[in-house]
């Protein structure tokens, strides 16, 4: 009796092969985004935490001196981490002066810092506002950081403006998506 079935040879076709690879191609780059989205958001959560253990901080060192320290760049003026647009004079590497060791072990940075991005740090300056000492107010930011966990409502925690100030150029009417902030009474508008 004579068979009409020819017994293939082993191993795949290259067809097969193909659509193997595709298949794993597509499900690795399903992977690799939700992993790349899952690890932005956890920057995010840093930037949080950061900014409350220095307000923190902050608010330790004031109950200990009567005022917050002033930036790397004096009062009124912002510091910011090396390489940025803020950055402290000479090789300073500290952003907020007096701050590390007593109240904080470490000033943190950003994960991701670059020229604009970075947390930055600021007090005001004597009678800014009008009959208030230098050092009395402050502000910190996690400045066009925030990649995924965005603010998009000044009623949200680390907005960076007061929910009822709106219109100008630090606080605009729609909140900036990429900044988080922290910072005491008198600084809800810069």
């Amino acid at each position: 009796m004579k068979t009409f079935f020819k017994k293939s040879p082993k191993g795949f076709t290259l067809i097969e092969l193909m659509v193997t690879i595709s298949i794993i191609g597509i499900l690795s780059a399903i992977v690799y985004a939700n992993f790349g989205q899952a690890r932005a958001s956890a920057r995010d959560e840093i930037r949080k935490t950061d900014l409350k253990n220095v307000q923190l901080a902050l608010e330790l060192y004031k109950a200990q001196f009567g005022r917050y320290p002033a930036s790397c760049n004096g009062d009124g003026q912002w510091g910011g981490s090396s390489g940025t647009n803020w950055d402290c004079p000479g090789a300073q590497t500290e952003y907020i002066s007096g701050l590390k060791p007593d109240f904080i072990a470490d000033l943190p940075f950003d994960p991701r810092t670059s020229s604009n991005r970075s947390y930055i740090y600021r007090t005001n300056a004597a009678n800014v506002p009008v009959g208030a000492p230098a050092g009395s107010i402050f502000k910190l930011m996690a400045h066009h950081t925030v990649e995924v966990n965005s603010i998009t409502s000044y009623n949200q925690e680390f907005a960076r403006c007061d929910r009822h100030y709106d219109g100008d150029f630090d606080c605009p009417t729609n909140p900036q998506l990429t900044v988080y902030a922290v910072y005491s009474p008198g600084a809800e508008t810069w």
